[in-house]
């Protein structure tokens, strides 16, 4: 094992070619505790999509010392203001080419429509960033293959964001479960129920989109429609539009199937049915 009192976060990441699951203990002075990180051990970021989930997962990376916030790109102008008012050191864009297009990245937060995750997450690795991938990493499994397979090409790290899964809740369930306490595990179910009220969502007035917004931009590679302000407000609205995320199925799945899925090592499916 890599002696840890020598290890720098920046040459763990460099040195690893996959996300690691077991835990990596990492010295306090490597963290920037108590000292300020020199600027060869401090991981320069960058975040795509910086509504809802964006601006939570910058946080969360932002409180470490060691982590300086260099770009922040959004297709809604006030949303790149608002980061950049927390973060007054980066530098705001928004097409996200140009982001990709530093050489002074270490690694990207893709926390877009998940519409766009495929082609972000290849177009980030063939340029030489690792990155944290919000869930659902993609929309169908061939765009799950060309991501993966883009990967190991090009010798990144892709971490798919599944919040619950690194959870203290979670892993309690795991534990219990691997203890032998239940006895054997003959069938597991899962369900999610949701009811968003009578009404749905609602229905969005037809309107121009607003100032600031590059509409064309946020429905890229998906179907063309027109401004709708339910759809560009939030992610809990966006798995009401089933061609730009698929529906509540990769929208709350990966969190309620990951749990019996890691518990008990069951690997990829063999059958699935709709």
């Amino acid at each position: 094992m890599t002696n840890t009192a020598s290890t720098s976060r920046r040459q763990f990441l460099q040195s690893t070619a996959a996300v690691v699951a077991a835990p990596y203990i990492v010295p306090a002075s490597a963290l920037g505790r108590g000292q300020a990180p020199p600027p060869s051990d401090r991981i320069s970021l960058g975040i795509i999509g910086v509504n809802g989930m964006g601006r939570s997962n910058l946080g969360n990376c932002a409180k470490y010392p060691d982590v300086e916030v260099t770009a922040v790109c959004d297709v809604w102008d006030k949303r790149v203001d608002a980061a950049l008012a927390a973060y007054p050191s980066a530098r705001g864009y928004r097409d996200y080419r140009e982001l990709l297009a530093r050489d002074d990245l270490d690694g990207v937060i893709i926390a877009s429509p998940p519409h766009w995750h495929t082609l972000m997450a290849i177009h980030a690795v063939e340029a030489g960033k690792d990155i944290y991938l919000q869930k659902p990493m993609t929309l169908y499994p061939d765009e799950t293959l060309a991501v993966r397979n883009a990967v190991r090409r090009h010798g990144r790290i892709c971490q798919v964001g599944t919040q619950m899964h690194a959870s203290a809740n979670y892993r309690r369930v795991v534990e219990r479960i691997r203890s032998g306490a239940l006895g054997p595990i003959g069938v597991v179910r899962t369900m999610n129920v949701l009811n968003q009220g009578p009404q749905g969502i609602g229905t969005a007035p037809r309107q121009p989109a607003p100032a600031g917004l590059d509409w064309n931009q946020w429905l890229g590679p998906g179907p063309d429609m027109p401004y709708n302000s339910l759809l560009a407000d939030n992610s809990y609205n966006h798995c009401s539009f089933f061609d730009y995320t698929g529906g509540w199925t990769p929208g709350m799945a990966p969190h309620i199937v990951d749990l019996p899925v890691w518990a008990l090592g069951l690997g990829v499916p063999s059958v699935t049915t709709c």
